[in-house]
């Protein structure tokens, strides 16, 4: 049971770390201030790319669900004193909530 929930726990934050990491480059581009200073032309993506949002709208699912598997294993688990409900879990399963809210909402 201890190896389920390490195992579910590591699952879900690396999602929701790719997730993020995905998603700082399906950002929009802008033009900074030193492309403006230097006078440099170049192509800026005004929009987000939306087959890179596609893949953290996915990766977001598998961090929410390995969430809410690890926190049942969890909670079966909570009969000892000593036992305590992994926190890392709630984290990812709010923060993957909320994320595909947005991409719920946005598309």
């Amino acid at each position: 049971m201890i190896r389920l929930l390490t195992i579910a726990n590591a699952v879900a934050a690396i999602g929701l770390f790719a997730a993020i990491c995905i998603a700082a480059v399906a950002k929009p581009e802008f033009e900074t201030f030193f492309d403006r200073f230097y006078n440099v032309n170049v192509y800026r993506r005004p929009h987000w790319d939306m087959v890179l949002v596609d893949y953290i709208a996915i990766l977001l699912l598998i961090s929410c669900l390995t969430s809410i598997v690890g926190l049942v294993a969890n909670s079966q688990r909570l009969k000892r004193k000593g036992d305590y409900i992994r926190s890392t879990l709630v984290l990812c399963l709010i923060l993957s909530l909320a994320g595909l809210g947005l991409y719920i909402t946005y598309t």
